[in-house]
């Protein structure tokens, strides 16, 4: 059984540290591409494959709004991973 907890990366093309304005992280889970931005201010969206299925705003920093996305990235993977795959039946 493959690992549904993500395991995130930061984007090497983006600058971290002090002064940066949005920090991206990916990671791979089974088939699907998860992606975080977040921004120093407590903002940030999460998307799964491209699409943005959550956002944050008013976390604590980009620590906070990453942790909070995370958690919720964690979650939706579960889901993901209890719904049973439909498989097609012989004629």
């Amino acid at each position: 059984m493959n690992t549904i907890k993500p395991s995130w990366k930061p984007n090497p093309g983006m600058p971290v540290g002090k002064g940066e304005t949005v920090q991206q992280f990916f990671a791979t889970v089974a088939s699907d591409k998860l992606e975080i931005e977040v921004a120093p201010w407590g903002e940030g969206a999460l998307k799964v494959n491209g699409v943005q299925i959550a956002q944050v705003k008013g976390a604590n920093g980009s620590r906070g709004a990453f942790r909070d996305l995370k958690k919720i990235a964690e979650r939706h993977m579960r889901k993901r991973a209890a719904v049973p795959i439909a498989r097609p039946t012989a004629h």
